[in-house]
């Protein structure tokens, strides 16, 4: 049995790769908002 420390580590790690693959999807899209709200000022 390992030790209570290298489950954790393992999975804290196991965690965090759904949500990085998240995080990229999400990048594009926060990107695409930000230049929307950015423009929205220059119209009015």
């Amino acid at each position: 049995m390992s030790s209570n420390r290298k489950r954790t580590k393992i999975i804290r790690a196991n965690k965090a790769k759904p949500n990085k693959a998240n995080l990229k999807k999400n990048h594009k899209r926060i990107q695409e908002n930000i230049e929307i709200l950015r423009e929205l000022p220059s119209k009015e």
